[in-house]
């Protein structure tokens, strides 16, 4: 059994978390409101913190209907979630291998995110008419290993501009004992938000999240469907967006696979009631064998 320490959404993709210490919905496009908006470059490539690390340093928030976003020496910006500034035409967007749409937030909005990141740009949130889902070719190793656990549909599992799967879980444990190997090279402990994780959660040794098929409550379950790949990304400061060597150089000293270096698992929905997830929360879990 795993409990969950905390959950955090990114409603812009590559900026700042927002904690949700009170719960949060839960559906098969990820947490409610994550990584629902994007900030492309001129030539419409989402961009993200590998090449622009101060995007850490803008703060969203979406909250009473409201998403205000937030930099240093900067004014706030907030609009209404309904409220009709955007361009409702949609903008073709690719995230990796994946085609979706977006929809254009307009002007202002653009401005705001080009003063911060001293490049021109614009910010796009999810079309109402994007339909993007999970690769078959990810899913199908998971569903060679389930053997009857869970089922998959994929047709069902629509979600936003994260890199690959909606959702994104990190085990506490695992973090303590590669910060064992960051503070032996002289650096400060790094904290998870490096990982920009979705649900953090305790109770299994360290990567034993390695071994689980996925987690499960009454009503709800979750498919661990593979490992996440790991870039320089966790080398920037979420605080500061400043860019070190840690956790890059434990992470490369200590989980090197065939696939890459590997931290956290990446997951889908494949069974939920309406209903939301709490820090707290307790989650069954299934090991694949």
């Amino acid at each position: 059994m795993i409990t969950i320490t905390g959950l955090f959404t990114h409603p812009i993709k590559s900026c700042a978390a927002q904690a949700h210490p009170d719960g949060v919905g839960v559906s098969v496009a990820g947490l409610e409101h994550d990584r629902e908006w994007v900030v492309v470059d001129q030539a419409g490539v989402f961009m993200t913190q590998r090449r622009w690390p101060r995007m850490a340093v803008i703060r969203p928030r979406v909250e009473q209907g409201r998403i205000t976003v937030q930099a240093p020496d900067m004014p706030d910006l907030s609009w209404s979630l309904d409220q009709g500034q955007c361009d409702d035409a949609p903008v073709p967007v690719r995230i990796w291998t994946a085609d979706t749409l977006g929809r254009d937030e307009g002007d202002v909005a653009a401005q705001w995110f080009s003063t911060v990141l001293q490049t021109p740009c614009r910010l796009l949130r999810r079309h109402i008419d994007a339909r993007r889902y999970v690769l078959p070719e990810r899913v199908q190793p998971w569903l060679d290993k389930a053997q009857g656990w869970r089922s998959v549909d994929k047709q069902a599992q629509g979600f936003a501009f994260a890199d690959a799967l909606p959702f994104l879980f990190t085990n506490q444990a695992s973090l303590d004992e590669l910060n064992q190997l960051v503070v032996q090279s002289g650096e400060s402990p790094v904290p998870m938000d490096r990982f920009r994780a979705n649900v953090v959660f305790e109770g299994l040794p360290a990567y034993e999240e390695d071994y689980v098929l996925g987690v499960s409550a009454p009503g709800i379950s979750f498919a661990f469907i593979r490992p996440c790949t790991r870039c320089p990304m966790p080398n920037v400061n979420q605080l500061t967006g400043q860019v070190g060597v840690q956790p890059g150089l434990a992470l490369a000293a200590s989980r090197q696979f065939e696939q890459g270096t590997l931290f956290g698992m990446q997951a889908m929905l494949v069974q939920s009631e309406p209903q939301r997830l709490y820090p707290g929360q307790s989650l069954d879990v299934e090991y694949a064998f």
